[in-house]
């Protein structure tokens, strides 16, 4: 999970390093809409990894 987020973290901010550089209008699009994917799946990621270490609790009544 660690990995897979660090990856995602880091296409992130690669990609709106080179929107930041690009002269292009349809690439600078482009390369933040893939940006705010990767941030989006970052998050999931993370929300998933949240989910998998919070303890079952059980109710019995």
């Amino acid at each position: 999970m660690n990995r897979e987020l660090r990856e995602f973290r880091r296409l992130e901010r690669i990609c709106r390093e080179q929107a930041a550089l690009s002269d292009i209008d349809i690439e600078r699009i482009g390369l933040l809409a893939v940006a705010e994917d990767c941030r989006a799946a970052a998050a999931a990621v993370e929300a998933q990894s949240l989910v998998r270490r919070r303890p079952l609790r059980l109710a019995f009544w």
